[in-house]
C-alpha cells in the first residue's frame, strides 16, 4: 500500500472529511509521489518541474525533502498524514521507535499538529484498533511504534530512534529565550534516522534569506544531482480552495508579508541583526542591576508608552574608560497609569543623579511635560530606533558593552532584524508581533554615552572624605533633589 492508496481508500485517510475529495490536493499528491518515488503522469511531471526546478524526479524517491509553501496551503495536515502513514505501515518490531512531529516551541502549535495526527485514530475504525495507549503528547501503536509531538528543543530529541521525522514551520524555530534553533534541530534530528533509513520531511513557510530553511533552498533547489528534494510553491497552487478575497486582502494589507506567507517566496534583505555569539560575549553573567555609585556620571534613555500596548522602559548606564556599562533596565508592562509610571521613573533617575533623560518624540509634548513636573528635563533623541540599533552594532561586535543578564532584554536583542532599506540605509526593527522596548532603551542610552563629553567619563569612583575627619568637602559632587 502506498501513501496515495491510503489517501484514496475510504476506509483509511479517505474517511476523513478533508480527503474525501482529493481534487484540491493534486499538487500535494505530486509532492508525495516524488517523495516516495511513485509513478507520475505527464501533468504531474510538469508540476514537479515547475516547483522543484529539476528536469525529472529521482527514481526511488528521496530520504530528505523540503516543501517551502505559503500559509494555509495544507502543509500541517500533510505533515500529520505523513507521520501517521509511516507509523501504521511500520513492521511489528518497532519498540522504542518513533514517528516524530516537531513543531514551534509554542503550546498552540504543538496542540494543533498533534490534533491533526490523532484525528485518524479518532474517526477511522481501522486506525483506532491499532492504538495501545494514548497519553499527553504520545500515541502508542500495536506494532510498538509511537507517534509523538516535540517542541523545537534540540536536547528533547537526542537519543530517540525515529522511522520518520516531520518538521512543521522550520523557518520559525525559536526557543523561549529568543534563540533560533533551526540549524541545531536539523543536526539533532538526523542521527535519530541513522539506523532506520527513515525519512526527514520539512514543511514550512519561508521567511528571510538566512537560517536553515534558506540554506537548504540555496544548496538543493533546482539541482538534479541533489539527494534532497526542495519543493517551492505558493499557497493557492497547493490549495486552490483559498478564497480570492482573502488573498486580495493579504496583498493589500502587507505586500511584503504577502510574498512570503502567500507566494512562498523568501523575503529579500532580511537577516538577523546581531550575531548571537557576539551578543552573549557582552553579557555579564548573573548581573541583574548595579546600584548607583558615588563618582560616576550616569545617562538614561526612556521608551515611553501610554499604558495600553507597549511597555514603558528605561535604561541607565555609564562609561568606564571606552566601555559602556548598562546599570539598570526597568520596564512597566501594560496596563498601567502612565502618570504614575513617570513618577516612578523620575524617582529612579534621581537615585542615579540624572537631571535629564532622552527619549523619542512620543505623544508630542506629553512626555516633556510629565517629566518636567518632577524636575527632569526630557530631551528628544536625534536618532530614530533603527538608527540607534545601527549605532549599537559596533559596540556589540567589539565587545565594548557590558549587558545585564536579563532574559527579556536578550530575547528582544536576539530577535531584531535587519531589512534592506530603499534609500541606501538599512532598517532595523523587531519582527511583527514582538516587542523591542528594552532593546530600544539600551540602544538609546549607549548612544547617549557614546556622544557624551570625555570629561564626564569616570575612570574610578571618587572617594569623598568623611565629615568627622576634620577635612572640608572639596566640592558638592551632585545636586541634591
Amino acid at each position: 500500500m502506498t501513501i496515495l492508496d491510503a489517501l484514496r481508500d475510504p476506509h483509511l485517510f479517505g474517511a476523513l472529511l478533508p480527503f474525501r475529495d482529493l481534487a484540491s490536493w493534486q499538487a500535494w499528491l505530486t509532492f508525495l509521489s516524488a517523495l516516495y518515488g511513485l509513478p507520475m503522469c505527464e501533468p504531474q511531471i510538469a508540476t514537479f518541474r515547475a516547483h522543484t526546478g529539476r528536469s525529472a524526479p529521482r527514481p526511488g524517491g528521496y530520504s530528505e525533502a523540503v516543501a517551502i509553501v505559503g500559509r494555509q496551503s495544507g502543509k500541517t495536515r500533510i505533515a500529520a498524514t505523513l507521520a501517521v502513514f509511516e507509523a501504521i505501515t511500520a513492521p511489528s518490531d518497532q519498540a522504542e521507535t518513533y514517528a516524530l512531529l516537531v513543531s514551534q516551541d509554542h503550546r498552540a502549535a504543538l496542540r494543533t499538529l498533534l490534533k491533526y495526527a490523532t484525528a485518524p485514530f479518532d474517526f477511522v475504525p481501522m486506525f483506532a484498533s491499532s492504538v495501545v495507549s494514548r497519553v499527553a503528547d504520545t500515541l502508542s501503536l500495536t506494532n510498538g511504534l509511537s507517534i509523538a509531538a516535540y517542541p523545537c528543543r534540540p536536547a528533547a530529541v537526542r537519543g530517540l530512534r525515529a522511522r520518520v521525522v516531520v518538521i512543521d514551520e522550520l523557518a520559525f524555530f525559536i526557543s523561549t529565550d529568543g534563540r533560533p534553533t533551526d540549524t541545531e534541530m536539523i543536526r539533532a534530528i538526523r542521527p535519530c534516522l541513522a539506523t532506520t533509513d527513515g525519512k526527514l520531511v520539512i514543511l514550512s513557510s519561508p521567511y528571510g534569506q538566512s537560517g536553515a530553511l534558506w540554506e537548504l533552498h540555496r544548496r538543493h533547489y533546482g539541482r538534479d544531482d541533489s539527494p534532497v528534494l526542495v519543493w517551492q510553491a505558493s499557497a493557492p497552487e497547493m490549495n486552490p480552495t483559498l478564497p480570492s478575497n482573502y488573498l486580495d486582502r493579504m496583498r493589500e494589507d502587507d505586500p511584503e508579508a504577502y510574498r512570503s506567507e502567500v507566494l512562498g517566496e523568501f523575503r529579500a534583505g532580511i537577516s538577523t541583526f546581531f550575531d548571537p555569539e557576539a551578543l552573549m560575549a557582552c553579557v555579564v553573567a548573573d548581573r541583574r542591576e548595579l546600584l548607583p555609585a558615588v563618582g560616576i556620571d550616569y545617562s538614561a534613555f526612556v521608551d515611553p508608552s501610554g499604558g495600553s500596548r507597549d511597555a514603558f522602559t528605561i535604561a541607565v548606564g555609564h562609561r568606564q574608560h571606552k566601555r559602556f556599562v548598562i546599570d539598570c533596565v526597568r520596564a512597566w508592562t501594560p496596563p498601567f497609569n502612565p502618570t504614575g509610571v513617570v513618577s516612578e521613573v523620575a524617582g529612579l533617575l534621581k537615585s542615579y543623579r540624572c537631571r535629564s533623560v532622552t527619549g523619542d518624540r512620543y505623544a508630542g509634548e506629553w512626555a516633556r511635560e510629565a517629566f518636567r513636573v518632577h524636575g527632569i528635563d526630557y530631551e528628544v533623541s536625534k536618532l530614530d530606533r533603527s538608527a540607534l540599533y545601527l549605532e549599537l552594532l559596533p559596540a556589540i561586535n567589539a565587545g565594548a558593552i557590558e549587558l545585564l543578564d536579563d532574559d527579556k532584554l536578550l530575547r528582544e536583542l536576539r530577535g531584531l532584524e535587519r531589512r534592506r532599506g530603499s534609500a541606501g540605509r538599512d532598517r532595523v526593527d523587531h519582527p511583527r508581533g514582538q516587542h523591542d522596548d528594552r532593546a530600544n532603551a539600551v540602544a538609546g542610552v549607549v548612544n547617549e554615552l557614546a556622544h557624551a563629553s570625555e570629561d564626564l567619563v569616570c575612570v574610578a569612583p571618587i572617594v569623598i572624605p568623611k565629615a568627622d575627619a576634620g577635612l572640608p568637602y572639596p566640592w558638592e559632587p551632585w545636586p541634591r533633589f
